[in-house]
C-alpha cells in the first residue's frame, strides 16, 4: 500500500458472533489491508492465534503490548495509530504515527444517538502529521463523500457488522465503491449498499 491510495480499515466487533474468525479470514482474502482487532471484553488472544500467522502484517492490535509483540504482530492501536475528534486533536498528534481516526464523521451505526460531527467532513488544509481516517457512520452509500472531500482513508465498523453474513459482501461494496471513485470511471455513483 503506498501513501497515495486509499486505505480503507475494517475494526472488529466489540462482541463475539460464531463464525467470527472464519468471517475475518474471508475479509482478508477478499483484500482487506487493515483490520483493527478491537475486543473490549477480552477475547483478542484467541482471534490472534487464529489470525495472525498468515494475517500479522494486516493486523492491529488495540491495546495489548504483550499480546501483539507475543503473536508477532507489529502494529498497536495507541503506538502506530491514534483516535481523535477534532481536527485541532490531529495537528497535536507526534510525528511517526501511520493514520489517525477521526470520528464521527457520519452518525454512528454501532452507537445510535452518537451523531456526525459536521464540521469534521470538510478537511481543512494541510499538512496533517499523519493520514486522516473517517470514522463512524461509514458505508457504501456515503464513503465517496468522504473522497471527494480529499480524505484519503475511512474506517468502517457498525455497517460491516450490521448483518454478520453480509460483511464480506459489504466490504466488497466498499471496496468497489472506493476504487470506482477513485478511477473517476462514475461506478461509484451506481452502487447501491446501505444507508448513509
Amino acid at each position: 500500500m503506498t501513501g497515495g491510495e486509499f486505505l480503507l480499515v475494517v475494526i472488529t466487533s466489540p462482541r463475539d458472533f460464531p463464525g467470527e474468525p472464519e468471517i475475518l479470514e474471508e475479509l482478508f482474502e477478499a483484500g482487506l489491508e487493515r483490520l483493527h482487532l478491537r475486543k473490549p471484553g477480552g477475547s483478542a488472544e484467541g482471534l490472534l492465534g487464529r489470525l495472525a500467522p498468515r494475517w500479522g502484517s494486516r493486523l492491529v492490535v488495540h491495546g495489548h503490548l504483550e499480546l501483539a509483540a507475543r503473536y508477532g504482530v507489529s502494529r498497536v492501536h495507541g503506538v502506530h495509530s491514534k483516535s481523535v475528534h477534532s481536527w485541532t486533536e490531529l495537528n497535536a498528534l507526534p510525528p511517526g504515527l501511520e493514520y489517525a481516526f477521526i470520528s464521527p464523521v457520519f452518525d454512528s451505526i454501532s452507537k445510535p444517538g452518537y451523531p456526525a460531527n459536521s464540521s469534521l467532513l470538510r478537511m481543512p488544509p494541510g499538512p496533517y502529521p499523519c493520514r486522516a481516517v473517517g470514522l463512524g457512520g461509514v458505508t457504501a452509500g456515503n464513503v465517496g463523500i468522504l473522497i471527494d472531500q480529499g480524505w484519503t482513508g475511512a474506517a468502517a465498523m457498525g455497517w460491516i457488522w450490521e448483518e454478520p453474513g453480509e460483511a464480506v459482501g459489504r466490504y466488497e461494496q466498499l471496496k468497489m465503491r472506493i476504487d470506482g471513485q477513485a478511477k473517476g470511471d462514475g461506478q461509484a455513483k451506481g452502487i447501491g449498499g446501505g444507508r448513509i
